[in-house]
């Protein structure tokens, strides 16, 4: 019965993700169709871990014995990809969606990386619509208030560690997005537009807060390495340890906070440097 109920909510939310979600406000936007379906494919995961987490029953396919997490992504992969693959024929997307995965022809040489198009970039550079959120003190407040959530989100799930609490992780996801999409709105999505989208000026300001999020960006992953050295070291340091095997113990909340950590920065590091970079210009002249 268990494996019924994880196909129910799979095709619950595949429904609603293609038949609602991603035609009326996804709408033929394939660069926020492949973030949004980070989202719709954690949904289903997220579901089968809050209701399989700590029983962890056994689940049977064609015979095979998995567990929850395992028979999630395997069922959803078989369901989701013929719904996915015809949803793109259906729109006439699917030379568009690939080009951006960087199969088949491309606009420009960036064109797989950025997250805008240039429909969208060229009406952001004219809009009126988010001028709130491009005053300095707005930017300042879109810069410290997105560090904050991901920086205090990621240390309270890993404080919290396996119990209710845990479910603040799908207000996380949500906090993350909507920080990724001010952010973007506050730079007028240049930091994520395709070359042939700019011109001279904006390539350079978009480059440039390219250059510094990949600084900010290496110096978070060498944080993490460095964590999991100084781990390995203390280990090593104990009596009972044999210098070779490490056990590392995480729960499934504390996974969800460094896979969004990282996955945030990833996103949000490009409109951060350019706010960054814009604030520290003003502060000279």
């Amino acid at each position: 019965m268990n494996e019924l109920l994880v196909v129910f909510y799979l095709l619950a939310t595949l429904a609603v993700a293609y038949l609602w979600f991603y035609p009326i406000v996804i709408g033929n936007n394939v660069k926020r169709m492949m973030l949004a379906d980070i989202v719709v494919t954690g949904i289903p995961v997220a579901i089968s871990a809050i209701l399989f987490w700590e029983s962890d029953p056994v689940f049977s396919l064609f015979g095979w014995k998995l567990n929850w997490f395992f028979f999630t992504i395997i069922v959803m992969t078989a369901i989701k990809l013929p719904m996915f693959l015809l949803y793109l024929k259906a729109r006439g997307l699917s030379a568009e969606y690939w080009a951006a995965m960087g199969f088949g022809p491309k606009g420009s040489v960036d064109a797989g990386w950025s997250t805008a198009s240039v429909k969208e970039v060229a009406k952001r550079l004219n809009d009126t619509k988010w001028d709130g959120l491009r005053t300095p003190a707005a930017k300042r407040f879109l810069l410290i208030g997105s560090n904050v959530v991901i920086l205090a989100g990621t240390g309270f799930l890993f404080s919290v560690g396996d119990n209710a609490w845990s479910a603040y992780s799908l207000i996380q996801i949500l906090l993350t997005f909507v920080c990724w999409f001010l952010l973007r709105q506050s730079v007028r999505l240049v930091a994520d537009a395709p070359e042939e989208a700019l011109d001279e000026r904006t390539i350079r300001q978009r480059d440039r807060s390219y250059l510094v999020g990949y600084r900010w960006l290496a110096s978070i992953g060498a944080t993490l390495v460095t964590a999991l050295m100084v781990y390995a070291v203390l280990t090593d340091a104990q009596t009972n340890s044999d210098g070779f095997n490490y056990q590392l113990a995480f729960t499934w909340p504390q996974v969800q906070a460094l896979f969004w950590l990282v996955l945030g920065y990833t996103y949000m590091l490009p409109s951060m440097a350019m706010i960054s970079l814009e604030l520290k210009k003003r502060m000279k002249v």
